[in-house]
Order: C-alpha cells, then sequence, then structure tokens
C-alpha cells in the first residue's frame, strides 16, 4: 500500500523535507510550492483527490489552512521546531562570522521549548529575544520585529524559521540565517502521517451497509397491497438504484419495504452527504407519499456491518418520523438531524457487563441510558426532569419518571424537588445525573 502526501510550503522547505524523506520508500510526495500562503486554498482544492494526508512545511502553512478549514487537521500535519534545529544554525553561523553570538533574535520557535534547550545545554548566557505565536502571523509583522532589534544594537543576528522573512531581511541587509525542520523531526512527523494514511486506507475500505425500510402507513392491509402501492415501490426502488450507482454498490430487496445496498465506507464518504439522503427521504415522500428510515452500518467484515445495521434499525424506530442512524465498526451510533446536527454515543460506552445486569433487571435498556448520557452531554445540562428525558427517549413522560427513579435506585441520579417559576403548585422532582462519574 503505497500512501500519497502532498507536502505544502516554500520551494526551499519542500526541497528540505523530500531529502529528509528518501528512506520512507512506500510513501509517495507530491511537492506543492507556494509564494504566499493565500495559494494553499488553490492547491488543496485542486490535488484534494490525489492526496492521502498533507505534510506541511512548518506552523505556518498548518495553522493558517486548518483555521481556514481548508483542510482538517486529522489529515494534516507539520514537523515541529525543536531547539536542537536553533543550535545547529547558531553553531554554523559562529563559524562562518569567526565569533561566538551572545545576542540573537529568533521567531516561531516556542519560549517553553527554548527554556529547555538553554538549561539542558547550560546556555544561559546567551540572550535570545523571541518571537513565538501559536498560529500564524504576518510577515511584515515578524520582519518588523527582527529589524526594530537590529536597529537598536540589541542583537548580532537573526535567525528565522519563515522563508518570507527570511528573504525580507537580507533585502534589508540585515544578517540573518533561515532555520529548517531537523531530519529527526522530519522522520517522526513522516511516521505519524504514513500511520494515519494506512489507517484511513483500511477505513476506506471497510465494509458498508446502507438500508432503506420503508415505515408501513397506518392503513389497511389491502391498500399495503395494492398495485397503486406497489407501483410506489417501484419508483421507490429507481431512486434507491440511482443511489447505489452513484456510490458503486450493490442493491438488494431483502423483502417487501426493506433495501440494502453494500459498499463501502469510502464511497459513501467521499461521493454521498448526510443531506443528500435526508434530500433522498424528502423525494420519496414528495413523489410516492412514502416514508423512509435509513440505517448505516460500517464493519470489518458483511456480518458485522449487518449487526450495525440492525442496531441502527433499532434506534431508528423509537422515532416516529424519517431518521438516518449510522452504527461504525466501534459500536458508535450517530443519530443525525435534517439540520445538521448530529449525536453520537456508544451503545455500551462505559456500561460493564456488571452494570448490563443491573439495568436489564431494572428493564433499562443500555442504549437508552448511554443516550441520556449522551445528550445530557450535548445540552450541557447534568440536572433533568421527566419532560426532558422524555422528550429525548421519545417516550411516555411516565416511563421517563421510571427510568429516572431506578437510575436513583442504581446510584446514578439524585433527585431534589425544584419550584417552577411563578408557579403556585407542587414542586416538580428533578434529577442530578451522575452518569459521568461512573467513567
Amino acid at each position: 500500500m503505497e500512501i500519497t502526501l502532498g507536502v505544502i510550503g516554500p520551494e526551499d522547505s519542500v526541497e528540505h523535507i523530500l531529502n529528509a524523506s528518501e528512506s520512507f520508500e512506500d510513501l509517495k510526495l507530491l511537492p506543492f510550492h507556494y509564494e504566499d500562503l493565500k495559494e494553499i486554498d488553490e492547491i488543496i482544492h485542486l490535488n484534494q483527490s490525489k492526496v492521502d494526508q498533507w505534510f506541511f512545511s512548518g506552523q505556518v502553512p498548518y495553522t493558517y489552512a486548518v483555521s481556514k478549514e481548508i483542510v482538517d487537521d486529522s489529515i494534516a500535519f507539520y514537523p515541529p521546531l525543536y531547539g536542537a534545529s536553533l543550535l545547529g544554525k547558531v553553531l554554523e553561523s559562529n563559524l562562518e562570522l569567526g565569533k561566538v553570538l551572545t545576542r540573537i533574535s529568533l521567531d516561531t520557535i516556542q519560549e517553553e521549548e527554548l527554556e529547555t534547550t538553554k538549561r539542558f545545554f547550560s546556555l544561559q548566557n546567551l540572550k535570545i529575544y523571541t518571537y513565538s505565536y501559536p498560529d500564524f502571523r504576518p510577515t511584515e509583522e515578524i520582519v518588523q520585529h527582527h529589524q526594530q532589534l537590529y536597529e537598536d544594537g540589541k542583537i548580532e543576528v537573526c535567525f528565522t524559521c519563515l522563508h518570507g522573512v527570511y528573504e525580507a531581511l537580507k533585502k534589508l541587509k540585515i544578517p540573518c540565517y533561515r532555520i529548517f525542520p531537523s531530519q529527526l523531526s522530519i522522520y517522526f512527523a513522516l511516521k505519524i502521517l504514513k500511520e494515519r494514511g494506512q489507517s484511513f486506507w483500511y477505513q476506506r475500505s471497510q465494509l458498508a451497509l446502507l438500508a432503506f425500510e420503508l415505515i408501513q402507513p397506518d392503513q389497511d392491509t389491502e391498500f399495503y397491497y395494492s398495485y397503486e402501492q406497489k407501483h410506489k415501490e417501484l419508483n421507490l426502488k429507481r431512486l434507491l438504484i440511482e443511489v447505489a450507482e452513484r456510490i458503486n454498490g450493490s442493491f438488494v430487496q431483502i423483502g417487501d419495504g426493506l433495501y440494502f445496498i453494500y459498499t463501502t465506507r469510502g464511497e459513501i464518504e467521499i461521493k454521498l452527504d448526510k443531506q443528500d439522503l435526508f434530500h433522498l427521504i424528502e423525494t420519496v415522500y414528495s413523489q410516492n407519499k412514502l416514508q423512509l428510515r435509513i440505517g448505516l452500518g460500517y464493519g470489518i467484515t458483511a456480518l458485522q456491518a449487518e449487526e450495525n445495521v440492525q442496531t441502527a434499525f433499532r434506534s431508528a424506530r423509537k422515532h416516529k418520523s424519517p431518521t438516518i442512524v449510522l452504527v461504525d465498526e466501534n459500536r458508535e451510533l450517530t443519530e443525525f438531524e435534517s439540520g445538521g446536527e448530529s449525536i453520537s454515543y456508544q451503545s455500551k460506552s462505559w456500561i460493564t457487563e456488571e452494570w448490563t445486569e443491573k439495568l436489564r433487571k431494572a428493564n433499562i435498556s443500555p442504549s437508552s441510558v448511554a443516550k441520556i448520557q449522551a445528550l445530557s452531554t450535548f445540552y450541557k445540562k447534568d440536572e433533568v426532569n421527566s419532560q426532558e428525558v422524555a422528550g429525548w427517549l421519545e417516550s411516555s413522560e411516565r416511563n421517563a419518571r421510571r427510568v429516572l427513579a431506578e437510575l436513583e435506585a442504581m446510584g446514578l441520579a439524585t433527585s431534589m424537588t425544584v419550584q417552577v417559576n411563578g408557579s403556585k403548585g407542587r414542586p416538580r422532582k428533578a434529577y442530578k445525573l451522575l452518569l459521568n462519574d461512573t467513567q
């Protein structure tokens, strides 16, 4: 398996990285140079389909791309700059200038790293005027930092990690040196990107089962088996076959009102957005007055994918309206809403076999407890009442009161009375959830 990395940075930085990566034979590195940071937008947009991971030459281009949401940090990385990179350049400058430098300016490298390096190598007599920052700064701002220190006579030489700053200082006739990431830093960055790339490849090749189930109308059996209904289902099959073709899937009708599309995780994540599925639900209803629930299961094997789809359907059937539910290979369940929001939780999460047995005796589903925990975290509410929990579980308030009472009996919640504002009636009972305390 060959992982393709897109290397982004100024030309000299990219060449430095390419020279240091020769030992990684199973990596394919594609170089992308830029003169201005804004060129990163177009580079990634035009080449993202060719690249598994993005290797940025440094902190500045990386934080620029991530903060602008041009690329996700899960597929991007850069080699950190350590004090060793500075020491090599200081030694080079001492030899080149024929004297020992005691006053220098430096940008980008974090002050904590410099202090550690100075203590380790006993360099307390080396005065370093640092300009550290967590993201990126305009080139002009950093150049001004170095220039002012040099003109004030506070420093002898400038050290910069940025190509643009280096070129600007040279034009100003200010002695300066360019710092590059060490080979060790590049090696570890490449290793991380390689492992990430392999992980993504394995994920993309996972089996995915996209399942559609008709929500049966509250009508008599005679209508359900009528020719009118059959024509509607034929039209539905046409729409689903178009989806299968789009994601290179295999379309199978399992029974009346149940359809499966077998494909891979990569095909779905690349070619099918969750909003596309909500659009399909709306199209099916507008054309045929049929309602769908959609389950999506990922798995290492076909059996695991099918089991996860069944778990997704069990969750989706608790909703009265059309719903999309995903269960991944870790059995993490995600419920999607048409507005774009999603709630994720694991059906097992912290619940051990001991807790499962306790919940079974209390007639409470572990997935219901996991859902309460996930939603309380999502809404930042650790104090709830039966009305809220009933809405979360889409159950009756009576059932929600029973669940909360059982959770209190097991030490997973504590009750309290709360007076409703402006009400003269009986105070309502609320519960403080202790689910997170069990982890």
